[in-house]
C-alpha cells in the first residue's frame, strides 16, 4: 500500500524545493536591502522552477534507464 502512494505521488512538485522557495520568498519580504531583496526573490523563483523539473529517486525507473 504504501509503494502505491508513494508511486502515485511522482508527478508531484519536489516538496524540498518548493519550501525552499517559500524560504527566500519569506527572507525577501523581510530584508530592507533592495539587493539581497532582488536576488533573493531571483533565487526563490528558480527554486520553483526546479520544484517541477526534479525527478523523483522514488519513481519506477523506465525499461530504457535501466540499461
Amino acid at each position: 500500500m504504501l509503494r502505491k502512494s508513494i508511486q502515485s505521488s511522482a508527478n508531484e512538485p519536489s516538496f524540498f524545493y518548493l519550501l525552499m522557495a517559500e524560504s527566500c520568498f519569506q527572507r525577501a519580504a523581510s530584508t530592507r536591502h533592495l539587493q539581497a531583496r532582488g536576488a533573493l526573490r531571483e533565487i526563490g523563483r528558480r527554486y520553483l522552477a526546479e520544484a517541477n523539473d526534479v525527478v523523483s529517486t522514488l519513481a519506477p525507473r523506465s525499461p530504457k534507464a535501466a540499461h
